[in-house]
């Protein structure tokens, strides 16, 4: 079964290891006692009245202005040459069609919300999920049309597998100084390893009596993905070649993989996060901060930056370390505010706001201050992106509508993650800066 549109915008989530658990539409209509406080629609539009800040792009070799475009054209001619939407003559499988005219619709509104997005590497990712829808249609309707098979789906598999192979044998860590090697190369192994996983479930798939010309357009899905994901790597890679004074960094970034996978276990031990069962559900009478604090002491005992290092990603796993050590600084933070009983137990729409406002103000904070600017938009990027989406579900309510501040317990917990892991960003960027200078 293919995803909803709308998981695309939780992935952003996932991406900044948060998870909102509901969509809050609909919810004011759940009973809530007498006593208990609430907040209006109106007020809570109030609250997200200040845009997230706006962070430039998270990798300092962006990417470029005509090749972006050349995908956004590509795209629409793809578009253009299916003949959508499309009528009983040409698909006259009715389930076939809705589904295929979904997925055209759907491509063409991506593909037209690309150009607003706010920076190159947005728009860039906007463009592969375009690429991935155009692909659906594209190749459900060769199926149709033209008896396209899995096996020509997996023969253009083939062919990127070679392309991926010759592309991996030339990347080296490149970069002008550690941290742009570190930061870019990381972007760059985040596409292959994505690339990887879709490319295998290409080469994976097979006819099967049932399979159909969804099936096929499934499979184009995939394939489109590796397609767009591999074309960006190598867009990116070429340009940071191209740049003035660039050399290989690897052994720098090998020696602060090194020196940081021992930082991280330091400070994991010393926080008490390196054992112990995990946390059980917080109650329902639990403080955002102490939700918040649960979340982030469990997530920061997953993983293991060390396989990654051993592996030799040494940038994924200097980013790895970036972000254990500003979750591990998070953990200490609101372990002291819940400690010295500062943390908020909202009460008031008044309370919401100041824990909204605490949380953007983190993040515009370490943005306009941060003395690592590239480090610090590791962090800053996908914490702002998560601010957006909070203020999105809290949106959802009319004016009018009234909601148990109870009932606000996720998106209140995510605004004080937000803020706690906002204020330990630069440090972490200083510590990581210091093992990629050698010091």
């Amino acid at each position: 079964m293919r995803e909803s549109p709308g998981r695309t915008r939780r992935g952003i989530l996932a991406g900044a290891g948060a998870a909102v658990a509901a969509s809050l539409a609909g919810c004011s209509g759940l009973p809530f006692g007498d006593d208990e406080a609430t907040v209006t629609g109106e007020q809570l539009s109030r609250v997200i009245e200040e845009s997230p800040p706006s962070i430039p792009d998270r990798i300092p070799v962006g990417m470029g202005r005509s090749y972006l475009d050349g995908v956004a054209n590509e795209l629409e001619s793809a578009l253009a040459s299916v003949p959508a939407p499309f009528d009983a003559a040409q698909v006259p499988n009715g389930v076939i069609r809705d589904q295929l005219n979904r997925e055209s619709e759907t491509a063409r509104e991506t593909l037209a919300s690309a150009d607003e997005e706010s920076t190159p590497w947005e728009r860039a990712g906007s463009l592969r999920r375009a690429r991935q829808e155009t692909g659906y249609v594209a190749g459900g309707w060769a199926a149709v049309d033209d008896g396209r098979t899995i096996a020509d789906v997996r023969a253009g598999g083939e062919r990127l597998r070679g392309e991926l192979d010759a592309f991996r044998r030339r990347w080296t860590y490149l970069g002008t100084d550690a941290i742009e090697a570190t930061v870019v190369n990381a972007a760059i192994a985040g596409l292959v390893r994505a690339c990887i996983g879709d490319l295998n479930r290409v080469l994976s798939a097979r006819e099967r009596e049932s399979t159909t010309a969804l099936d096929v357009a499934e499979a184009d899905e995939q394939l489109a993905s590796v397609r767009g994901e591999l074309g960006d790597a190598v867009h990116i890679f070429d340009r940071l070649r191209g740049r003035d004074g660039v050399r290989d960094r690897r052994d720098a970034l090998a020696t602060a993989a090194d020196a940081l996978v021992d930082r991280v276990d330091e400070r994991r031990a010393a926080a008490g996060l390196d054992e112990g069962a995990f946390t059980a559900e917080a109650d329902g009478d639990a403080l955002p901060a102490e939700r918040a604090l649960r979340d982030l002491r469990d997530g920061i005992r997953r993983g293991d930056i060390g396989e990654t290092r051993d592996a030799g990603a040494f940038p994924q796993a200097i980013v790895g370390a970036h972000n254990a050590l500003a979750t591990i600084g998070a953990v200490e933070t609101l372990r002291a505010r819940i400690d010295a009983g500062e943390a908020i137990d909202p009460a008031s729409a008044e309370d919401v706001d100041t824990i909204r406002t605490r949380a953007r103000e983190a993040i515009v904070a370490v943005h306009a201050d941060g003395e690592y600017p590239r480090l610090d938009r590791l962090q800053t990027h996908r914490l702002a992106a998560v601010l957006g989406y909070v203020d999105d579900e809290l949106s959802h309510f009319d004016g009018d509508d009234e909601v148990a501040l109870s009932r606000l317990n996720w998106e209140l917990r995510d605004y004080v993650r937000i803020e706690a892991v906002a204020r330990s960003v630069g440090d972490a960027s200083a510590a990581v800066a210091r093992a990629l200078e050698g010091e």
